[in-house]
């Protein structure tokens, strides 16, 4: 098995595998997947040039293979908090391999094949996290899994252990209908993604910031750069905070009101954060109850990120007001690239030199430089980059202030407030279910039941299955063991019993009924034991935490019968009472426990048993494990815990208010 690399859990990591002849060279090969990456970068440009990454963007980089590793296109992401952008990068990679033929993708994260992990549900029992590796790639825009052989002639084409890239990859070439992944799993997987390319949109996020005027240019003409800005305050420390006492770059004498464009992450970060500016600083903020609190708010926040921000910048042209965008690119690649661009309609019909032509092509310039190399942006660049946006672009205060009046209105942020009922809907529909037809009456007799068919279902050394995952999976089930270990449970030892030397006076003739008897006293013995341990329980503390059936009254007893002789009437004699009927013949019993002797020495009379049995009643299994699964689920209000797993995992839900109080109603009266 290879060696597994340490991929940071906020990471997601991709690679493309294009066809690369073999005759080529490695000089060769670098040329060609440098210009493949200048086509699917232009591809994909619509969707890329005005999207703002949490952290980092999609980006691409030629390697060179070997004997094990074919050659590729591999790149990483750090999508940070924002989870969106993980499965923005399987969108876009599923789209570059159903548009270009041949092309393969392979995608992963900390967890592993993270793909696999959303179709758990679905998956074949073989594939685990150990079997998986380089055997999930995507082809056709569709999930491809390569199996495990199972038989002599799929060694032929099936890797037995962990496949090396090349194998892999040649083995999703050569038989790429055999190993496309079930319909179940596809579906699954598409419908994490039928969001896009809507959803691209609908996650951002317009707000009014009370900003300084150069930030608020250098924000118009680059839009993904709140990114930084966010970020650098959102994961500010003490020492951070130092550069924001004097703010040399941002002061707010300059403040304008503008309309900043985030995305719903980044603006979250931003409103959630309490935060109360330097009394040094110079920022003064208006009453809660001002209209405006909200924009000069979020504008105080972004200008100690952006100088956080920048204050980590260190050339000394940029602090004189000289540029630093000094890359020099191939004009061959930029011209293909904006060529593919304008094939794909990126320009969306504007004509040549008009003011939106010249704006789109800005945008695209400026992506298609950001993305020219591989190297990572740190903050020193990024703050660099936005004191070289200030110095280059000219702007007018007084003509800031005057364009607030022509700002189009702001988002509505409901959104940011969601109801624990909404929560549980975005749960189900998530998880593919319909919240509408979730709804439906509640029995509280569905966790006991869930519980014993969870206690009796079998399991083996990878773990217990709840029933929900198991009720289609076949058991194995030997009758004759079966029964040959509950004789051995509930068979007592003759040669022990106190009454076995007096069971001999009884002639038995048939062994079947010697069976049969010895198996019926089994019986009787063992509920009788049970028996008295209920009742001996139900006078101790432990006893009085049960919960106990209802008593029912128990039926008079028959008058004995009469003889015939007696029964008939007569004539001369009134009707009397009938004798009392003889006294049965004596028992052999064994000798009681010791709790049934009383400390007198005398023993519990027949009549004594039957008046504690009239006030005996038996524990309800039932209505104990729900009140016990309730009492944990109260202990854990709305958190996840030991209670909340199980019920969850039978399919059993109490977190809305209405069904637990009916629960616990109905769970009492039991």
């Amino acid at each position: 098995m290879a060696e597994r690399r340490y991929v940071p859990e906020d990471v997601v990591e991709y690679s493309l595998f294009p066809f690369v002849s073999e005759h080529l060279d490695d000089l060769k090969a670098q040329e060609y997947l440098e210009e493949q990456k200048d086509i699917f970068l232009a591809h994909l440009g619509p969707l890329l040039v005005d999207y703002i990454w949490q952290k980092e963007p999609f980006k691409l980089k030629a390697v060179v293979g070997d004997e094990s590793t074919p050659h590729h296109l591999h790149g990483c992401t750090h999508f940070g908090d924002n989870v969106q952008d993980e499965w923005f990068v399987v969108y876009l990679l599923c789209q570059l391999t159903q548009h270009f033929s041949g092309l393969v993708a392979k995608v992963s994260d900390n967890d592993k094949e993270f793909l696999l992990i959303e179709a758990a549900d679905v998956l074949p029992e073989w594939l685990n996290p150990t079997t998986s590796e380089n055997r999930v790639f995507i082809k056709d825009g569709e999930l491809h899994i390569i199996p495990m052989p199972t038989s002599s002639k799929d060694l032929d084409w099936l890797p037995l252990f962990t496949p090396t890239l090349q194998e892999a990859i040649q083995a999703v070439h050569q038989h790429s209908s055999e190993i496309l992944a079930s319909a179940e799993i596809q579906k699954v997987i598409k419908r994490r993604l039928e969001c896009y390319p809507e959803k691209i949109a609908q996650d951002f996020h317009s707000a009014y910031c009370y900003i300084p005027a150069g930030l608020a240019v250098a924000l118009t003409q680059r839009p993904s750069l709140i990114a930084a800005g966010v970020n650098a305050f959102y994961y500010r420390d003490p020492d951070d905070l130092k550069a924001c006492r004097s703010f040399r770059y941002f002061r707010p004498g300059t403040r304008v009101m503008t309309l900043v464009k985030f995305t719903r992450c980044l603006y979250a970060q931003l409103v959630q954060q309490n935060f109360q500016p330097h009394r040094e600083s110079g920022w003064i903020l208006p009453s809660s109850s001002n209209p405006k609190h909200k924009a000069h708010e979020l504008g105080m926040k972004l200008a100690h990120g952006f100088e956080i921000l920048c204050s980590k910048c260190t050339n000394p042209n940029l602090q004189n007001g000289e540029s630093n965008d000094n890359r020099n690119i191939p004009d061959v690649r930029l011209e293909r690239f904006i060529s593919t661009l304008t094939d794909k309609g990126y320009f969306k019909g504007e004509l040549e030199g008009s003011v939106l032509y010249n704006e789109h092509l800005e945008k695209a310039k400026q992506y298609f430089k950001d993305n020219f190399d591989h190297t990572p942006c740190n903050t020193e660049q990024l703050g660099c980059t936005v004191l070289d946006l200030i110095h280059q672009i000219p702007y007018s205060i007084e003509e800031l202030r005057l364009q607030e009046r022509l700002l189009p209105p702001e988002d509505d942020d409901s959104w940011l407030y969601v109801s624990p009922q909404e929560v549980d809907a975005m749960i189900l529909k998530a998880g593919g279910k319909d919240p509408s037809r979730c709804e439906k009456s509640f029995d509280p007799n569905q966790v006991s039941n869930s519980m014993k068919s969870f206690v009796e279902t079998v399991s083996d050394y990878e773990g217990a299955e709840f029933p929900k995952e198991c009720l289609e999976d076949d058991i194995n089930f030997d009758s004759t063991g079966f029964i040959h270990a509950m004789n051995k449970v509930f068979e007592f030892d003759e040669s022990s019993s106190d009454s076995s030397s007096e069971m001999d006076e009884y002639d038995w003739n048939s062994s079947d009924e010697d069976t049969s008897r010895t198996s019926s006293n089994s019986r009787s013995e063992m509920k009788s034991y049970l028996k008295e341990m209920d009742l001996e329980l139900s006078k101790t503390t432990l006893g009085k935490s049960f919960e106990y059936s209802n008593k029912k009254s128990k039926p008079p007893r028959p008058p004995p019968p009469q003889k015939l002789s007696e029964s008939l009437p007569k004539k001369s004699t009134p009707p009397q009472r009938p004798p009392p009927p003889p006294p049965p013949p004596p028992k052999v019993q064994s000798v009681p426990p010791a709790e049934s002797v009383p400390h007198n020495g005398s023993k519990q009379s027949p009549d004594d048993i039957d008046d504690e049995d009239e006030g005996f009643r038996p524990v309800n299994i039932d209505a104990n494990i729900v009140k016990n699964l309730l009492a944990s689920h109260n202990i854990q209000p709305g958190q996840p815990g030991p209670a909340t797993n199980i019920l969850s995992s039978m399919g059993v839900d109490l977190h809305q208010g209405k069904k637990k109080e009916m629960f616990m109603n109905r769970a009492g009266s039991k």
